[in-house]
């Protein structure tokens, strides 16, 4: 269904859901979106509106939050933010607590920003019947797109990895491990919860055999932050890997 320069569906990955099955089970929001035009990721940055959804479920049905794919770096007239281009998928989890005799609808209030030159909000109802059945035959090519969707998901890093973070004035001080640090792959960091500024190229130094980035805070928070968390991505093409780094962001002495 297309919505301006957005094309969306909800869809699930086989024939329906088994009657003696697990309770609990995903659908995917896909949406594929015109050149030149990209939404927003979870945490969008310094500009942007992340797409959500208020459902209209049944009694016997309850919807867990949308678990969104890696971003990549967007553009609005020059203000550099977290988003995606292209097509994508946002996978939803459900629970049930019963078990429907023939049917379950999945319905739901959806809304986003969607920008290029200019920003269109919108939003739009979707909604996804899925029977009950015996058996579970798969949709091949849309169960693989799940399974890709799951592998390229954010991993935990190494345990050796030692991030620290410290607070200097309107800066964030991010020193990054000794495995990080001598490498020359690409890496960029997408900080959740607007802490650090998202338009912002960090400023690089090597100390001491460490690579150091000191990161703009953002002006949307005026206190002092606890912790710096977010994605980095390490590497580009097939070999991109994004890793789920969290640490305090300790005061200089």
């Amino acid at each position: 269904m297309a919505h301006g320069p957005l094309t969306m569906s909800l869809v699930y990955p086989g024939n329906g859901l088994p009657i003696d099955g697990e309770k609990r089970f995903w659908i995917g929001w896909q949406i594929e979106r015109e050149k030149g035009w990209h939404t927003y990721w979870k945490h969008p940055g310094d500009v942007g509106v992340s797409p959500s959804v208020k459902w209209n479920l049944s009694n016997s049905c309850e919807a867990g939050e949308i678990v969104f794919p890696p971003p990549h770096r967007v553009s609005m007239t020059g203000i550099r933010a977290y988003g995606h281009y292209g097509e994508t998928l946002f996978l939803i989890p459900f629970t049930l607590s019963g078990t429907p005799e023939k049917e379950i609808t999945i319905r739901g209030d959806f809304s986003w920003l969607a920008c290029s030159r200019t920003c269109m909000p919108a939003t739009a109802k979707l909604s996804l019947t899925i029977p009950m059945v015996d058996k579970l035959i798969k949709d091949k090519p849309l169960a693989e797109r799940f399974r890709t969707f799951w592998d390229k998901q954010p991993r935990d890093p190494p345990a050796a990895w030692d991030f620290q973070a410290h607070a200097l004035g309107k800066f964030i001080h991010l020193q990054f491990p000794r495995a990080l640090s001598g490498h020359a792959r690409p890496m960029d960091f997408f900080a959740e919860d607007r802490v650090v500024l998202s338009d912002q190229t960090p400023q690089v130094r090597q100390q001491e055999g460490r690579l150091q980035w000191l990161l703009k805070k953002s002006p949307w928070d005026q206190s002092p932050p606890d912790q710096l968390a977010g994605l980095l991505a390490v590497g580009e093409g097939e070999d991109l890997v994004h890793y789920r780094i969290k640490m305090p962001v300790l005061k200089v002495k």
